[in-house]
């Protein structure tokens, strides 16, 4: 049982925030820049915020911050405060090195910190196991050493995944037994080389879904050794997807999720896959699990808590079941935006069906994704281009057979705590911290979602929609001849052939005679 008791008067989170230096990992990421955007914008009086990157010869710590502000994201912020941009203050290291590979200078720099996001992980699902652990572990467990040496630290915040425990269909907001012995398995991907783990992968893992879930789940466990030395909290994120209101609608920066699937639908390539529609999938956007991140390290640094007990309090960033992604409602959506927000970058007509017999599933793989991608190559070869679609289709039947076991599987997630985040706001923090979701505004975010693929995944202005429509046109006519010569010729290949049985059959008869 975890006791919380409040430090006595209200402390808002711009003041909780006001003068604390922060350090970030995976502030580069998708969840990494909502969060400094969002931090600088709605605490302004933030002290310096500390990002982890890696070294790029030849860029300028100026350079890199623009690298990683030179983003939509951030137009709303550079006009209501251009100055808060100068606050970021890129540290060069590497989260699968120790001590995070950084200099001795810049680890100095940060014992003055007062709030720490770990955001940094691999997310691939197919990395090897040595570099999933050393992503996912060892820099968790650097993280919490350098933070052991920070002396006004409130709040350390480790971002995991609500799949860290797939096996669990009823994940609840607390940790869950050790499925491996971290240490140990940290000492194997230090000492063995990545050929050796990948013949131990099913064995060590338990047959996990993945490398990912595994080592995020690994990662917990550190977090549990060392509840006693740090003021933890444990941050679990469903799919995180599109923004939903701020500071940008529908703004996204990476193919993960969704979508990709959006992607891969609404320029023709991708028009088949191995999906049971009726389930659903838990999609939260970016910044409603932003603020709820915010809040869950500021809840840590103004809650006391009783000194008899550890407490490392779990937070599952999700939404309720009537709130997630139905699969056979969002594939409506997608056909339904499809000719409302028409893609410029069109291979081809968009369209294709899914299904749950793999019989099925892979002859239509055959027909719709390779057969097609071959007669592409095959034109840019004969016309001096470089061949593509092989390469992307191979991509796509990788990243459906990967996301299979999430597609085919549900989960149920205890929330309480996590809603329970934007109860205790008060004033002004209610506006700028909580979040509401209603089911007409899911409606409304299905068509801010496509629109955000379109705007921040393609670059496609708005102005584009025109031209973009007519190419549509143009391709609905070419698809349309197709299939009629296809069908013309399939039905004069049967004539032919059922002519030529019959005239066979008329040659044998005579024989016969």
């Amino acid at each position: 049982m975890l006791s919380d008791v409040s430090l006595g008067e209200y402390i808002s989170v711009p003041r909780f925030y006001a003068g604390a230096d922060v350090f970030l990992t995976g502030g580069t990421g998708f969840m990494g820049k909502v969060l400094i955007e969002k931090l600088l914008r709605s605490c302004p009086d933030v002290g310096r915020i500390f990002v982890l990157m890696r070294s790029k010869r030849g860029k300028t710590p100026q350079t890199r911050v623009q690298d990683l502000t030179n983003n939509p994201l951030f137009e709303k912020l550079k006009r209501l405060n251009p100055s808060a941009l100068s606050k970021l203050v890129p540290m060069y290291g590497d989260c699968m090195q120790l001590r995070l590979g950084m200099s001795p200078e810049d680890i100095q720099r940060l014992r003055n910190v007062s709030v720490v996001f770990h955001l940094a992980a691999s997310v691939r699902f197919d990395d090897p196991l040595k570099d999933a652990i050393l992503t996912n572990v060892l820099s968790t467990r650097e993280l919490f050493e350098l933070c052991l040496g920070m002396k006004a630290l409130r709040a350390v915040v480790h971002v995991s995944t609500a799949y860290s425990n797939p096996e669990q269909t009823q994940v609840d907001e607390r940790l869950y037994p050790a499925k491996a012995d971290w240490r140990k398995m940290l000492d194997c991907a230090l000492k063995f080389d990545t050929q050796i783990l990948d013949v131990l992968t099913d064995k060590v893992t338990d047959f996990a879904p993945n490398t990912y879930t595994f080592s995020k789940g690994l990662a917990e466990q550190v977090c549990r050794d060392y509840e006693s030395q740090l003021p933890l909290v444990i941050f679990r994120p469903s799919i995180v997807v599109n923004t939903i209101e701020e500071p940008l609608v529908g703004w996204i920066d990476n193919l993960n999720g969704p979508s990709g699937m959006l992607l891969g639908a609404g320029t023709g390539i991708v028009r088949t896959d191995l999906m049971p529609t009726g389930n659903r999938a838990n999609t939260i956007p970016a910044d409603i699990s932003i603020k709820a991140l915010l809040l869950a390290a500021w809840r840590r640094g103004t809650t006391k808590h009783t000194p008899s007990q550890n407490h490392l309090p779990v937070y599952n960033s999700a939404v309720e079941h009537e709130h997630s992604w139905q699969f056979d409602k969002m594939i409506d959506c997608g056909k339904a935006n499809m000719t409302k927000l028409v893609f410029s970058r069109l291979l081809w007509v968009p369209g294709g069906s899914t299904t749950t017999w793999r019989v099925k599933y892979y002859l239509m793989v055959l027909l719709l994704h390779i057969l097609p991608a071959m007669l592409v190559d095959t034109l840019c070869l004969v016309c001096g281009k470089r061949p593509f679609l092989m390469k992307i289709q191979r991509k796509v039947f990788l990243a459906q057979a990967s996301l299979r076991y999430f597609v085919y599987h549900q989960w149920n997630f205890e929330t309480e705590r996590f809603r329970s985040l934007r109860n205790g706001l008060q004033g002004d923090d209610i506006a700028a911290f909580s979040w509401h979701l209603t089911e007409e505004r899911i409606d409304q975010f299905y068509y801010d979602c496509w629109m955000g693929v379109r705007r921040y995944l393609l670059n496609d202005p708005d102005e584009s929609l025109p031209q973009a429509n007519r190419k549509m046109r143009r391709l609905k006519f070419a698809d349309r001849v197709v299939k009629v010569v296809f069908y013309a010729l399939l039905a004069y290949w049967l004539w032919k052939s059922a002519l030529l049985q019959s005239f066979e059959t008329q040659l044998v008869r005579l024989g016969n005679r």
